[in-house]
């Protein structure tokens, strides 16, 4: 069958004509509107995204100030590190580009890809890092494949870096990469995605003087979005340098006396109230955190029941015991509740509020004044001291020599331990004080909670005869050795007569040097004045305390604060060491070691 085939008129032609004319004018006038639309009306939009085409603005992290002890001697410093990212948009096959990361660094392909999930929230265009600190093969692998691998990117970054490992390093702190949730806080002051920030000790503290000023680099890249040379440049500032008041061969002589020791020990300058040494173990290697830390590093860390990122000597809370003497002597000296010669008989039992308190010296001490009592830790003695004090009064006393309050050291996180009064009671566990509670308190006990550091400032005020001393550990500040600040010591007066801390130092005198409990601190040639504290953990009135203190978690806290010499002091040692049995016995010898490595290096 054929199909008719009619032949169009010259009218049919023409209308034709009309229509593709229209259809032609209508496809170019849109043409045109979209080039004008680009060109002229979005010119600035796409002009930009050319522009990030080919150019791309790098930030260059700046040299973290360095940190010395006072001598200038080197703690924390800075290497040169070559760090390997993966840009998620120049990938053409992500998994391809995971598997030769795994064959180049080692790590398992899962590891990489959470590290890539991590940063999902990223623009693509962040360089995601990989693997810090590469070798010098690994670096060649890469620098290789640079052609035809263009989604990574090898860059020389200066990293953190502890030469000394583990010392000092509750002191020093560790940086690592900004969170997300520090990055929310911080972005106006300059923090951006990847960069490195202090997360502990010094490092955090004095993070705005260490961290520096980043730099820029606008490179140009080509259409493989491989960089060809660097159109603009703007050096980074490095950040300022601190000088400490550590001194590092005493601080590497305590670490090495403590090392099997849990506790903290920690010596001041009595004339600035700078930290000499100070340590808390268990400790860390703060490098461990100056890469990219493996999620079962990090896990092992936290697990640890030793708590070994614990700085113990501002977050350890533990009871005073026997030290706390020293405060209440005081308290009762100044409040005229004793004198020197005030006696107590201590048969080694008194009865208080029908309740039958111990003397840790079973048989007893006899007739007693406060040098005996304070030379043999004497509990019947403070008992009945405490008998006659009020609470309130006590926690006066007390926060004014430190204690249950922050300090104000420059480390970040301190904590203010507890000393108890009517109204914390009340508010804190809905209940009045009762009288006998005072009695414990009297001795270290009961609700008490100290920290190191409170412990060394009290003693520190002792020592120098109610001048209380800010505890510090910045000396200086400098930039290319030039001096920005230097700190000036300050003392806080304690309205407490001067008279009154020469009879408590006198009892702290004969307990180191007249067969007191703290006999074992003696050093010849050097007065120490020092104070013994047996905290125990189980009452000794437990039937099975004998057979509990095998195990050392009964052990008792054993403590030790002191200051030498007797006469214009010059240094103050604080020993606590958990569970480490009677502070006569462990605390006081390994002060008494301090103070010989203190007096041979004088």
């Amino acid at each position: 069958m054929y199909i008719d085939q009619r032949q169009l008129s010259g009218r049919d032609m023409e209308r034709f004509y009309h229509i593709a004319t229209a259809g032609l004018v209508i496809l170019f006038s849109g043409l045109l509107f979209v080039f004008w639309n680009i060109q002229v009306i979005q010119h600035d939009r796409y002009g930009e995204l050319a522009r990030q085409n080919i150019y791309r603005q790098i930030r260059t992290p700046a040299l973290r100030g360095l940190i010395r002890d006072r001598h200038n001697r080197l703690l924390a410093g800075n290497r040169l590190d070559f760090n390997l990212f993966l840009v998620r948009e120049n990938s053409h096959n992500l998994d391809a580009s995971i598997r030769f990361a795994a064959q180049v660094t080692g790590l398992p392909p899962a590891a990489i890809q959470k590290r890539l999930e991590a940063h999902r929230g990223y623009p693509a265009a962040f360089p995601v890092p990989i693997r810090r600190n590469l070798n010098l093969r690994q670096v060649v692998i890469v620098q290789s494949r640079s052609d035809t691998l263009p989604e990574f990117e090898l860059s020389v970054e200066p990293c953190r870096d502890y030469p000394l490992g583990n010392t000092a390093a509750h002191v020093l702190g560790y940086v690592s990469g900004i969170t997300e949730a520090e990055l929310k806080e911080k972005t106006r002051q300059g923090y951006h995605a990847g960069d490195v920030i202090g997360k502990s000790g010094l490092e955090k503290q004095y993070e705005p003087v260490l961290k520096g000023t980043k730099g820029a680099r606008l490179v140009i890249r080509d259409n493989l979005g491989i960089v060809r040379r660097i159109a603009e440049e703007e050096e980074p500032v490095p950040g300022d340098n601190i000088s400490l008041t550590l001194d590092l061969p005493l601080q590497q002589f305590v670490e090495s006396e403590f090392q099997n020791h849990t506790g903290a020990l920690a010596v001041a300058d009595l004339e600035t109230g700078g930290i000499l040494a100070l340590v808390s173990h268990p400790d860390f290697d703060p490098g461990t955190f100056t890469g990219i830390l493996e999620p079962a590093n990090w896990e092992s860390l936290l697990n640890d029941p030793l708590h070994p990122l614990q700085d113990r000597f501002i977050r350890g809370r533990y009871s005073p015991g026997s030290v706390f003497k020293l405060v209440m002597a005081l308290a009762g000296l100044e409040e005229g509740l004793i004198t020197p010669r005030t006696t107590v008989n201590c048969s080694g039992t008194v009865r208080i509020y029908d309740r039958d308190f111990r003397c840790w010296r079973s048989w007893g001490h006899g007739r007693v004044a406060l040098t005996e009592a304070l030379r043999g830790s004497c509990n019947i003695y403070f008992y009945e001291l405490g008998k006659r004090m009020d609470i309130d009064v006590i926690a006066e006393y007390a926060k004014a020599m430190g204690l249950g309050d922050q300090t104000g050291i420059d480390l970040p996180g301190e904590i203010s331990g507890i000393m108890p009064t009517r109204f914390w009671k009340t508010r804190q566990l809905g209940s009045p004080w009762y009288p006998g509670e005072t009695i414990s308190v009297a001795i270290g006990g009961g609700w008490v909670t100290v920290t190191p550091v409170q412990v060394l400032q009290m003693v520190s005020t002792i020592a120098l005869r109610g001048r209380c001393p800010q505890l510090h550990l910045l000396d200086r500040i400098e930039r290319r050795d030039q001096e920005l600040y230097r700190y000036e010591p300050r003392f806080r007066k304690l309205p407490i007569r001067p008279e009154y801390f020469e009879n408590v130092i006198r009892g702290m005198f004969c307990a180191v040097n007249e067969e007191g409990t703290g006999r074992a601190a003696r050093v010849p040639g050097l007065d120490i004045c020092g104070k013994t504290g047996t905290q125990q953990i189980i009452s000794k009135d437990n039937p099975r305390y004998n057979e509990l203190v095998k195990q050392k978690r009964f052990r008792p806290h054993a403590w030790f604060a002191s200051f030498a010499p007797r006469t214009d002091p010059r240094y103050a040692v604080i020993v606590l060491v958990e569970h480490g049995g009677e502070a006569g016995e462990i605390a006081a010898p390994l002060a008494a070691r301090v103070y010989r490595r203190l007096l041979k290096h004088e």
